[in-house]
């Protein structure tokens, strides 16, 4: 029960980074990069820790977040063209 609750509050917690500036009034393409760095920096502190919990580089760790994380985004992108959910 505590894992699941843990999980559920860590992920809770992540999926309120993109939003963020959206709740403190920005819109347009303004909200959108400001949205994009948070996540990016969520991301690369994310990867850090693993790395240093693990015993490994914080900054290969931190990197291979990112990376898996904008693979996701664009694969997401992707998707949402080719259902026609997003506009290109």
């Amino acid at each position: 029960m505590g894992a699941a609750l843990s999980s559920f509050c860590f992920f809770a917690s992540g999926a309120v980074v993109p939003i963020l500036p959206f709740l403190f009034g920005l819109t347009g393409v303004t909200a959108l990069v400001v949205a994009a760095v948070l996540v990016g920096l969520a991301l690369l502190a994310t990867g850090g820790i693993v790395g240093l919990l693990s015993g490994t580089s914080p900054l290969t760790r931190g990197l291979r977040q990112l990376g898996i994380g904008l693979g996701a985004a664009a694969v997401t992108y992707v998707l949402g063209l080719a259902f026609g959910t997003v506009v290109g």
